[in-house]
């Protein structure tokens, strides 16, 4: 995945986040950084239920303007906690744009061991979910590609996390295909067809998700090997 590129728009939305924070922390904000073009993380020094009141205010007006509710962190707490949330933390170290402030970055890294082992019990929690969905549904069809296209992107990033794990590009649909293939033991034109589903897609989810189920499990158990060769 590339580093993140963010319109004017974009960042004059982010920028009058950083403004409406500012307002709530005043000094004790240091820094807010965009990780994706509507997610963010702010960080200060303290964070009480009354700031989080002052910002319960502004809430909606940061959602017309497309932005999620930031990550509210404070430095002590991100660093503390990189092997807690290595896999979320790592992308924002990856790829973040500094709307203001100095972020706590410094030296701050995750390591190789606490990313595959969060990876290993995504995959394990990601078969589980498809199991008792599946179940759930009670085969109605329509439930079932509900199902099958909102579980899609975990399933996705779980891939991507995986393949920049091992040193592989993630740029697209067919470098993760190539990936899974490889190390993954999962034949290219299954995982392909998989990901080229979204919730536009039209699919027959009783065919569809004998075959995610398999790739889900076997996604699993490449992960566990993993552990077991690291």
């Amino acid at each position: 995945m590339g580093a993140l590129v963010l319109n004017d728009e974009r960042r004059a939305a982010f920028a009058k986040l950083a403004a409406d924070l500012g307002h709530v922390f005043g000094a004790r904000l240091t820094a807010l950084v965009a990780y994706d073009t509507h997610r963010s993380a702010a960080f200060a020094d303290s964070i009480g239920v009354g700031d989080l009141a002052a910002a319960a205010r502004l809430a909606d007006g940061w959602a017309r303007a497309g932005l999620a509710v930031p990550l509210l962190l404070t430095p002590a707490e991100f660093r503390r906690s990189l092997d807690t949330f290595p896999i979320e933390y790592g992308a924002i170290l990856r790829r973040h744009v500094v709307i203001a402030g100095t972020p706590p970055f410094d030296g701050a890294s995750v390591a190789e061991a606490d990313v595959r082992r969060a990876l290993e019990v995504l995959a394990k929690g990601h078969v589980l979910h498809l199991r008792a969905g599946a179940i759930a549904t009670g085969g109605r069809a329509a439930e079932g590609r509900d199902l099958i296209a909102a579980s899609l992107d975990p399933f996705r990033a779980l891939i991507v996390n995986a393949a920049q794990l091992t040193g592989h590009p993630a740029d697209s649909d067919e470098d993760l295909a190539a990936f899974g293939a490889a190390h993954l033991g999962l034949p290219a034109d299954t995982l392909r067809g998989l990901l080229a589903i979204d919730e536009d897609t039209d699919f027959d989810p009783s065919a569809v998700m004998p075959v995610y189920l398999d790739a889900a499990e076997r996604v699993w158990h490449a992960l566990d090997r993993f552990r077991e060769t690291a």
